[in-house]
This record gives structure tokens, C-alpha cells and sequence, in this order.
């Protein structure tokens, strides 16, 4: 019966032992279930509210308390856009597009209601700025009456600005808000260019009658005038709005554009001398654009445009006139006496250098260093390249005049020294004087032109040998292409007037020898002694006399030791040769005559014959 007991016992007890198990499971199930259901009804909670907003913010955007700088107004239109991007992400939510579209109308609401703010307040302001200024006179900016067009939008700018930048945050990713912040830029830039144009207009009008023969001055200040106004309005702007936009720049260029008006017909009708266009352009290029529009960045990129237009026209205008300065001042130059009055001038004014110049090298070198500071690389070769071709074309109208008046050493020496005084000008300027010139070759036209009348019974001709289509195929003009180097022209034109010089002098100095010893070739009957000493004796009295004349003009003209003995060695070099040459003939003598005819050797002629 014990047996019996304990298995009823142990059965018991696995009965509840199991159900005690079920039970604490289903407890746990349930209790999961509750979790699971109050977690779905969080759930649903939270995103009701997107919902449930609508009715409050409809209420509040149609209240008519709404104020758009109190504390509820950005946090509402934070909560607005929240919406707008939950119902765009839940499309399958039940209404979630009748909601999308309320929320939208609320956005708008609230967004008209901000950009309708913000316009009055910049009204405002530009009323206020205009109504205190009426009855102040001219306006001259930096005046404290002038100073009330920024200050009374100046204090307006903190309200604004929080208000704007929630915008701006937005503009990029809701077409919307885009248009707001340009409708807000419009008017802002709209009421300031109202309010500044007619200042400058005015200002600039001043400048313009202030300094009416003063054009460099007019510029400088002119435009130094908008470079404040400029950086004032660029930073005005700033106090308002973070971002900038194209309006900003377009407004700034307006404001610009008005000394444009004064500019183009000044350097078009009443600047007519390359070198006062020289010098407006060099006021742009480097006290505008390099000390301002390249130092100080976006504020002044507007009027950076505007400044390099100017450049460009003055620029332009400037290459324009410097090519018909070149051709009235140095390619159609008359010289005077005084100017030809070589070797005289040069003993004149011996403290003045540049007096000596000839009046084209002058002119030549002015119009190069003023080119050079103001215009870009290609178009100073170009003009170079014109400038100095023609200089060096005068320079040799020059040598023939002197010439006559002078002699040919006189004009030998006057274009050696001013063609090295080109040379030695022209090397600073670090550009490479090299120009392509383009051309067309008619010389195929001519050609084929010719065989056209030449062969008139093949002009109707059906085969391949017709004249006509000849013509067409074989007279087409060939464009050719040249590379002009006036560097390179200089030291070739240098090269053959000291070549000539050389020859001159040296003839000068040996020409019996030379007479001479082309008679002995010619001749069948050897030279005699007598002969031979009379042309030794004429020759070194030759060199007696002239050699000192010859170094002296050398001295006056080159007025450089080193140069000088430089162009003389050749000279002495032909001269050795010639008494080398005689020599020969003389050593196919008699002792006797030799002593008697008395040759200076090769030592004696090189001392005679140094240059010191």
C-alpha cells in the first residue's frame, strides 16, 4: 500500500508541476501580448500627432494675434515642415494625401504670412530712410547724411536675419521656401537700389564736372567712390540675409554701371593721346583691380566686372590709338635740321641723354614702357612688333639724310647707337617679341588666272582638262603663316650697320692697299719699289690722320669703352690684313727695296692701330 501511495504521489505532482508550467506560460504570453499592444499603442500615438496637429496649427496660423517674432512662430513652422515630410514618407497611411495637401496650404499660410512681414519691415525702413534724408541737399557719401541710408536698415537687420536663415536652411530642399527667400532678396534689393542709384548718379555726376580735365583723377575716385559703397551695401546685406545670390551681384553691377555711362564716351570721344589712355588703363589694371578687386573678394565681384570692361574697352581704344601714334609720329615722322644735326647735337647737351636720342627712338620707347604696364602679353607684342619695325624703318631714312649732310661714318655710327640704345631698352621687358602673321598668297590666282585666258578655247571643254575648273581648283590663295621677331630684327638690322661701319672705316683707312694690290693682280708686270713705298706711305699717313677721327666719333657716338673697342677690333683685324697681303708682295723683293719701302711689321701696326 506504501507503493502504491508514492506513485499516486508522484503523479500528483507532475500534474501541477505541468500546470503550473502552462499556467506561468500563458501569464508570459499575456504579459508579451500587453507589451506588444501598448508599445503598438505608443506607436499609433505618436504618429497620430501628425494628424492631430493640423486642427492647432490651422487654429493658430488663423488667429488673428498670430505674431510672426513671437516664440511659437518658427517652432509651428518647424512642426509644419515635419509634417509635410512624414505624410511625403507614409503615402500608404490612410488620408495621409488629404493631410499632406492641409499641411501644404498651412506652409503656405505661414510662409505668406512670414514673407509679407518680412517685405514691410524692409519697406519700412526704406521709407523711413528716404523721408528722414528729404530736404538734406546733395548727398556725398561718407557724409553723415548719407551714413541714415544704411543705419536706419541697419538696426532692422537682427529681426530679419533669425527669420531668414530658417529659411535659407530650407531653400535647397522646398521649392516654396526658394521662392520666399527670392521674393525677400527682390524687395530688399529693389528698395536699395531705389534708395543708392540716384546718390550715385549724382556723385558720380560731381566727380565728373570736378575733374573734367582730369580723367586718371575722375576714375581713381570715381571709382573708389563705388569700392566703399559697394563693400557698405555688400555688407549691409549681410546683416540681413547669409546667403548670396545672383540679385546681390545684379543689384551691385546696377550701382556699378552708372560711372559706365560717363566712362565709354570719354575714352571714345574726348581721349584721344595713346599715353593718357596708357595711364587710365594703368589706374584699372593696377590701383583698381590689383590693389582692390583682387585683395578683397566676393563683396567687390560685381564691380569687378565692370572694371575689367573698362580695362577692355580702354584696352581696345588704347591699341587703336597707339597704332595711329605709330604711324603719325614715328612712320610719317619729318625730322628737322636739329634733329639730323649729327654729330653736332651730340656735343650739345652732353647732360641730357635722352635729348640726344632721335626723336622716333624717343617716341618708340615712351609708347613701349607705357604699353607694358597696361595691356596684356599678346597685344604689347603685337603693338611692339609695329612700334619698333617702324622705328627702325626711320632710323634708316635718318642715315640717308645725315649722309648728305654729314658723312657715312656719321650715319653708320647714328644707327649703331640707336639701335643698341633699342636693344638695350627693350630687354627688361620680359615678353618674347615674337608675333604670327597670317597672310594670304595670291601668287596660285595670278598663275591660274593667266592659263584661264591662255587656254579660253577649253573653257566649255566636258572633259578633265576644262579651264575653267582649273581655274577654280588651282587658283584658291594659300594662307601662309610668318613669325615676326622685332627682337631678333633689331640685332640682324644692329649686326648689318656695324658690319658696314666696319667695312667703311677699315676702307677708309686702306683703301690704297686695296687699290693696290687689286692692281698687281691684274696686272702682268710685277709692282716696283717705288710703288709699293708710295702705298705704304700713304696708307700709315691714312692712318695717322683719320684713325684719331675715326675713334673720336667712335667716343662721341658709342660713348662706351667696351663697346667701342668691341667694334673696332674687326677694323684693325681688315687693316692687318691688308698689310698682311702687301707684305707678300713686297717679300718677293730685294733686300733693299724691302728696307727702303719700310712696311711697319705686324707688332708696329697692331700698336699703332690699338684702341686706348
Amino acid at each position: 500500500s506504501s507503493g502504491i501511495n508514492a506513485e499516486y504521489g508522484g503523479n500528483q505532482y507532475r500534474t501541477v508541476s505541468h500546470t503550473t508550467e502552462a499556467l506561468h506560460d500563458s501569464c508570459e504570453m499575456l504579459m508579451q501580448d500587453q507589451q506588444d499592444l501598448e508599445q503598438l499603442g505608443t506607436s499609433i500615438s505618436q504618429q497620430l500627432i501628425y494628424f492631430t496637429e493640423h486642427d492647432r496649427i490651422g487654429t493658430k496660423l488663423n488667429s488673428s494675434s498670430i505674431n510672426v517674432m513671437g516664440e511659437a512662430f518658427v517652432p509651428m513652422l518647424i512642426k509644419i515642415d515635419e509634417c509635410v515630410e512624414f505624410m511625403k514618407d507614409h503615402p500608404d497611411y490612410k488620408e495621409s494625401a488629404i493631410y499632406l495637401a492641409k499641411y501644404q496650404q498651412c506652409l503656405v499660410r505661414a510662409l505668406t504670412l512670414l514673407r509679407s512681414y518680412i517685405v514691410n519691415v524692409i519697406r519700412t525702413a526704406s521709407s523711413t530712410a528716404s523721408t528722414s534724408l528729404s530736404g538734406s541737399g546733395t548727398l556725398v557719401p561718407g557724409d553723415p547724411a548719407f551714413a541714415q541710408l544704411y543705419s536706419k536698415f541697419q538696426s532692422q537687420g537682427p529681426r530679419i536675419k533669425a527669420l531668414m536663415e530658417q529659411i535659407e536652411d530650407r531653400s535647397e530642399k522646398n521649392p516654396e521656401y526658394l521662392q520666399v527667400m527670392q521674393d525677400c532678396y527682390t524687395c530688399y534689393c529693389y528698395q536699395r537700389q531705389n534708395l543708392i542709384l540716384p546718390v550715385i548718379s549724382e556723385e558720380v555726376g560731381r566727380l565728373w564736372k570736378l575733374h573734367a580735365n582730369d580723367h586718371c583723377t575722375f576714375i581713381r575716385t570715381s571709382c573708389m567712390a563705388l569700392i566703399r559703397i559697394c563693400e557698405d551695401e555688400y555688407a549691409l546685406y549681410h546683416c540681413f540675409f547669409s546667403q548670396s545670390d545672383l540679385i546681390l551681384q545684379g543689384l551691385l553691377e546696377s550701382l556699378s554701371g552708372q560711372l559706365y555711362d560717363y566712362f565709354r564716351p570719354m575714352i571714345i570721344q574726348q581721349v584721344q593721346r595713346f599715353d593718357l589712355l596708357a595711364e587710365i588703363c594703368s589706374v584699372l589694371k593696377n590701383d583698381i583691380f590689383e590693389d582692390h578687386v583682387n585683395t578683397k573678394g566676393e563683396c567687390l565681384e560685381a564691380f569687378g566686372h565692370l572694371a575689367l570692361q573698362m580695362l577692355e574697352d580702354a584696352q581696345e581704344r588704347l591699341s587703336y590709338r597707339t597704332q595711329a601714334y605709330i604711324q603719325s609720329d614715328i612712320t610719317n615722322f619729318l625730322p628737322s635740321a636739329g634733329d639730323l644735326a649729327y654729330p653736332s647735337k651730340l656735343s650739345d647737351d652732353l647732360s641730357n641723354q635722352y635729348a640726344m636720342w632721335y626723336p622716333t627712338v624717343r617716341r618708340s620707347l615712351i609708347c613701349l614702357s607705357k604699353l607694358y604696364r597696361c595691356t596684356n602679353r599678346s597685344v604689347f607684342e603685337s603693338l611692339a612688333q609695329e612700334c619698333l619695325a617702324a622705328c627702325i624703318d626711320s632710323l634708316k631714312s635718318a642715315t640717308l639724310a645725315i649722309v648728305e649732310n654729314s658723312s657715312l661714318l656719321d650715319s653708320q655710327l647714328f644707327l649703331i647707337k640707336h639701335l643698341l640704345i633699342i636693344r638695350e631698352q627693350i630687354a627688361p621687358f620680359d615678353v618674347s617679341f615674337t608675333v604670327n602673321e597670317v597672310s594670304l598668297d595670291f601668287t596660285n590666282l595670278k598663275i591660274a588666272a593667266s592659263g584661264l585666258i591662255t587656254n579660253k578655247n577649253r573653257l566649255l571643254s566636258l572633259s578633265s582638262n576644262n579651264a575653267l575648273l582649273e581655274f577654280l581648283f588651282q587658283g584658291a590663295p594659300q594662307l601662309t603663316k610668318k613669325i615676326l621677331d622685332s627682337k631678333k630684327e633689331v640685332d640682324i638690322n644692329l649686326k648689318e650697320a656695324c658690319t658696314d661701319f666696319i667695312t667703311t672705316a677699315a676702307t677708309m683707312l686702306s683703301s690704297p692697299i686695296h687699290a693696290f694690290l687689286a692692281t698687281v693682280e691684274t696686272s702682268s708686270t710685277p709692282p716696283t719699289m717705288e710703288q709699293c713705298r708710295n702705298v705704304v706711305s700713304e696708307t700709315t699717313q691714312r692712318i695717322s690722320s683719320k684713325l684719331p677721327g675715326i675713334k673720336k666719333s667712335m667716343h662721341l657716338y658709342l660713348a662706351n669703352a667696351d663697346t667701342e673697342a668691341i667694334l673696332f677690333r674687326p677694323i684693325r683685324a681688315q687693316i692687318l690684313t691688308q698689310f698682311g697681303n702687301l707684305r707678300k708682295v713686297i717679300d718677293k723683293m730685294e733686300e733693299e727695296d724691302r728696307f727702303i719701302i719700310n712696311c711697319p711689321s705686324p707688332e708696329q701696326l697692331t700698336l699703332t692701330l690699338a684702341y686706348n
